[in-house]
């Protein structure tokens, strides 16, 4: 039996079935139709987008104010009221919802899969209240990693890219239309932006969609860095060979605080595990039960006062 034409649309619906990439022209169409300015009591504070036909849509935590009054405008929609579903402090992500009705919204579709090295993705935002623009970018690394701001740390993808205020909440595209991700921060110096971006991945959002109730992510209230990240005269007085973390901004009022952990300790080890770059410790810390006490070894900078120190997270409101 000839099997040839069988084989021959096989092969046709298969390669028809693979999408295409769009041009950066037609990405932009599908962000603007999906993506809205973000209003807090009137005011313009941000970006957010689409993420179902009924309404769910994304922007960042760090732009709620408390009780305030929220709308979105865009071309597409007008001007519309929008409600507080849901967030995660530690994704720096809040869920919304726009009024129930009949016809579907235009949405943006989720990407989990984080984009390779290199990969060209693509912003929409609202850069100091200028609408809707556009901004090319690229993937500059392999995978996620966590950024203290706002008093707790973030799970991000670094992108290249200038994302200037008023961006945050605004999608991170792919070549298929697809967000991998929503502008949070920036790296600055001084206030100066250095190229370098810091996008919430897209599964954290699907994680917050799929839940749609608060999630609590544990912290000990206090952040970390690695030795040599510091100053030069801070590095020539720790004891020789020392290994660990600096602990940095450790609120008064912080479960850390309270237990006698004090700003450039040195943390040894936590439960008897040795970590030298603070993404390490946010993992093990986010991987275990929220109820879970911690042992941290700690020791002065000067390598006195060593001490072992039992810590209940604190869960982020």
């Amino acid at each position: 039996m000839n099997h040839l034409p069988s084989l021959l649309f096989s092969i046709l619906f298969t390669t028809a079935s693979i999408a295409e990439p769009y041009t950066p022209s037609e990405i932009y169409t599908i962000a603007e139709e999906a993506t809205f300015e973000l209003l807090v009591n009137g005011r313009l504070e941000g970006t957010g987008f689409l993420i179902s036909a009924d309404g769910y849509a994304a922007s960042v935590f760090h732009a709620m104010k408390e009780d305030a009054t929220l709308e979105i405008r865009s071309p597409e929609l007008g001007r519309l009221p929008i409600s507080l579903v849901a967030h995660n402090r530690g994704t720096d992500t809040v869920l919304l919802q726009l009024p129930c009705r009949k016809k579907p919204y235009k949405y943006l579709r989720l990407n989990s899969i984080i984009p390779a090295p290199g990969d060209s993705i693509y912003l929409m935002g609202t850069p100091i209240f200028r609408h809707r623009v556009f901004i090319p970018g690229a993937v500059a690394r392999k995978g996620t990693t966590f950024e203290y701001y706002n008093g707790n740390y973030v799970e991000v993808l670094h992108a290249t890219g200038i994302a200037a205020k008023g961006c945050s909440g605004g999608p991170w595209l792919d070549s298929k239309g697809k967000v991998v991700g929503m502008q949070a921060a920036n790296i600055t110096i001084r206030d100066s932006h250095q190229g370098v971006a810091s996008i919430v991945p897209a599964f954290t959002i699907e994680q917050l969609l799929e839940k749609k109730s608060d999630i609590h992510l544990p912290t000990l209230q206090m952040a970390v860095e690695g030795v040599w990240e510091q100053a030069p005269d801070y590095i020539k007085g720790l004891p020789p060979k020392t290994k660990g973390l600096v602990i940095r901004q450790v609120p008064k009022n912080g479960v850390a605080a309270k237990a006698g952990v004090q700003e450039w300790d040195i943390l040894l080890s936590i439960d008897g595990k040795h970590f030298e770059e603070s993404a390490e410790f946010v993992q093990y810390l986010r991987s275990q039960p929220a109820d879970h006490i911690h042992k941290l070894d700690i020791m002065n900078k000067n390598g006195k006062n060593r001490r072992t120190i039992q810590l209940k997270p604190h869960l982020l409101p």
